[in-house]
């Protein structure tokens, strides 16, 4: 199978990290690293290149973020 190179492999998150480890990754990772291309999924403020009409709108709403943790 097919594995990137942006990110680590996903298998085994859930017994790695907490249910609120996973949240704040999905939420927020550049919360834990500043540096990180991974996107916001729930932040609303502080983003650039947001697509006309989504300003202010997370990526997910907060049951999808629950329904992925």
């Amino acid at each position: 199978s097919f594995q990137g190179n942006v990110g680590p492999a996903l298998t085994g998150v859930g017994a790695r990290l907490t249910p609120g480890q996973i949240r704040l990754r999905i939420v927020d990772a550049s919360r834990l690293n500043p540096d990180t291309v991974m996107p916001a999924y729930y932040r609303t403020h502080g983003l650039h290149q947001v697509a006309g009409g989504l300003d202010g709108k997370p990526v997910l709403s907060s049951a999808q973020v629950e329904d992925l943790v």
